[in-house]
């Protein structure tokens, strides 16, 4: 605690509280903006605190983060669509108290009870992180190891009913962190290409996984109306909303405790915790029967704990390395690039980084609350920004973002691959959270293995090493627990459905996507066997071989799972999927990636944007829309010159135009 407050003034700089306040308008903009989610907007910002100190870096992305999750509120009570994904309990209320003409009051409600718990959050970072840091000093590598599994399996068991995809998923992250030269060794692993030698960046893999998916996605909508609610500011609320708090006071301990609890256990989230409070307040009750039909203190209920998971998230982050959720992974990617890796010696060599930044995150709750409120009056706004400009402006941001790492075009290549890959994935019902994790822990789990390998060899042997010792068992006993929570709750979702019988037909048109999904998973497991350096003296096979082999049996699993439980039921798609608009955008993604070095990054950026607008949207093609879309697209761009080439002096590809 006095830690913290000694470094408190290292915030108050003109730098640090610009960052600070740009941050967090960006963060609740992001947070509003329906798919684009508070890890995608972190993800994006990440490259650019290439050019920042490690304190103000980290300061931009913890009020990014803090100020997205609260934004989500927004269109969770305007239009009934979470701006992230820990304001899905938030509109169960939000949006009914709007549809009565509440939906300011709503908005109030909701960024006050983001500040309440988040204050809190950060609080309990700061009383329990120290604890955690000293307790972490037991760490060996045998240890580490099971904790970047204990990671990977925790966020898989969270994967909404998707154990074995989760689970595949966070072990092909690991897989894919293995490309390039073990950095322990030296020797090569899975060098499909030259430019693979030096493995795959963070930073590209997450934007890559986030972005990308979202604009295709994005894609699929692109000509879906949205009906906005009319919404009148209302003058002389905001007191007597805000007074009302007090009639909730056992509502905000409810949630607070339950939003630390859950940010604390990695890969929870906030929308759990938000559904986990709104569900306990509800039962908590003297009016039970109001929830869901507009009631204020649902909203309370949820904005308070998903906002102090944002705080508690970080003590497993900081103290041992494990994220505290999907958004804190990213985070953790900002921490390694500027080579602050977490432990005790983020809070004894690098004290002041990581205290500046608690201290950041700290007003960044007062900030967020402040312009939340402000942007309460005028929120509804920002719904008239189009699918279609979001789409091609997250695509360019994309793509500057991913260059500026290392000044590399094969960075952005590899940035859209991944991302093309992981939509295909996540079509097939394989969330991206776990293979983002597992790619960030991927090298921590095989730098320990490997270290742990040496030592164990040298001493007790491999097994004994691994396998014994009180921290050993107490983090395999978790990795177990995690998993068998995953498989309780499949078991549960599957107890009162009748169990086939196994002469049954198992090749049906119902139970066809799921056997494509296990050709899928095997597919990927060749193609990685017939790269592995089998061959290697040095050991480098050693770990992606066992990746694999886990990989095989989760597959094997899967497919006796189809075998003894077979779809019966096909879900109708209502939709048709628009696949040669989706064939179209991605061939101008192509096109426009390929020009980006001859032509110029501005010069190719403003003719997709305008290019590709155009070609997707009839209205803008009468001269008059034309000359609008093309004026602002320009404008649009000169404030990305100014404030990338200019103001950060960020790296941008040069060709024969801007």
């Amino acid at each position: 605690m006095f830690d913290f407050l000694y470094h408190f003034g290292d915030l108050l700089t003109l730098s640090n509280m610009l960052v600070l306040l740009l941050g967090t308008v960006g963060g609740i903009f992001f947070g509003a903006m329906p798919g684009l989610s508070p890890t995608m907007a972190v993800a994006l910002l990440v490259p650019f605190t290439f050019y920042l100190d490690p304190a103000t870096s980290l300061i931009l992305l913890g009020s990014v983060y803090t100020s997205a999750v609260a934004g989500g509120a927004i269109t969770a009570v305007l239009i009934n669509i979470p701006g992230a994904p820990a304001s899905i309990a938030t509109m169960l209320d939000g949006h009914p108290m709007a549809k009565k003409g509440e939906g300011q009051q709503a908005l109030y409600l909701a960024f006050f009870s983001s500040l309440i718990g988040g204050l809190v959050g950060v609080l309990a970072l700061i009383a329990l992180t120290p604890p955690l840091v000293a307790f972490a000093m037991k760490f060996g590598p045998s240890e580490l190891f099971w904790v970047s599994l204990f990671g990977i399996t925790v966020i898989a068991g969270l994967s909404e009913g998707k154990l074995i995809r989760g689970l595949f998923g966070g072990l092909l992250g690991v897989l894919i962190s293995c490309i390039g030269y073990s950095p322990m060794l030296g020797a090569p692993r899975f060098v499909f290409h030259d430019a693979f030698t030096g493995g795959i960046a963070i930073v590209p893999a997450l934007i890559g996984l986030f972005a990308i998916p979202q604009v295709l996605e994005l894609a699929e909508d692109l000509h879906v109306q949205v009906t906005q609610n009319k919404y009148v500011p209302k003058k002389g609320i905001l007191l007597p909303t805000l007074l009302r708090f007090k009639e909730w006071w056992k509502t905000v301990v409810v949630g607070n405790v339950v939003g630390v609890i859950i940010g604390i256990i990695p890969g929870a989230g906030g929308q759990v915790a938000g559904l986990i409070s709104y569900d306990q307040s509800r039962k908590m009750s003297k009016e039970p029967e109001a929830y869901g039909t507009g009631h204020p203190e649902g909203v309370v209920a949820s904005e308070v704990a998903n906002s102090a998971t944002v705080g508690a998230a970080m003590i497993p982050l900081l103290s041992m390395g494990i994220p505290g959720s999907p958004t804190a992974a990213v985070l953790l990617g900002g921490l390694l690039i500027h080579g602050l890796f977490p432990g005790p010696d983020l809070f004894t060599k690098h004290a002041a980084v990581t205290y500046t930044f608690i201290a950041g995150l700290f007003a960044a709750q007062f900030s967020m609350c402040g312009i939340g409120l402000l942007f309460s009056r005028y929120s509804h706004a920002i719904m008239n920004i189009s699918n279609l400009m979001m789409m091609s402006a997250v695509t360019i941001l994309a793509v500057i973002g991913t260059y500026c790492v290392q000044n590399n075009m094969q960075d952005v290549v590899i940035m859209m691959v991944l991302g093309v890959l992981m939509y295909m994935g996540i079509k097939a019902d394989f969330p991206s959270a776990p293979v983002v994790l597992g790619i960030i822990l991927g090298p921590i789990a095989e730098e320990n293995f490997l270290r742990g390998k040496l030592i164990a060899e040298t001493d007790v042997g491999v097994f004994s090493y691994f396998f014994t010792g009180g921290i050993n068992l107490l983090l395999i006993a978790l990795v177990v627990v995690s998993l068998g929570w995953g498989i309780l709750s499949r078991h549960n979702r599957r107890v009162e459905l009748p169990r086939p019988k196994l002469q049954g037909p198992i090749f049906t048109k119902a139970t066809r996507p799921e056997w494509l999904c296990i050709l899928g998973m095997l597919a990927v497991i060749v193609f990685f066997y017939v790269q592995l350096p089998l061959g290697s003296t040095e050991g480098a096979a050693i770990f992606p071989a066992l990746m694999l082999v886990l990989l095989l049996a989760l597959t094997l699993i899967k497919a006796a799972g189809e075998i003894l439980y077979p779809k019966k039921d096909i879900v109708a798609r209502t939709i048709p999927f628009p696949f040669l608009r989706i064939i179209g955008i991605l061939a101008g993604v192509v096109a426009y990636i390929a020009a980006i070095e001859p032509l110029g990054f501005y010069f190719s950026s403003f003719f997709f944007y305008l290019l590709t607008t155009v070609a997707l949207d009839k209205d803008s093609r009468s001269p008059k829309n034309f000359a609008i879309r093309a004026g602002t697209i320009f404008a649009c761009l000169a404030f990305l010159y100014v404030l990338f080439s200019i103001l950060l002096s960020v790296q941008i590809p040069k060709g024969l135009f801007l």
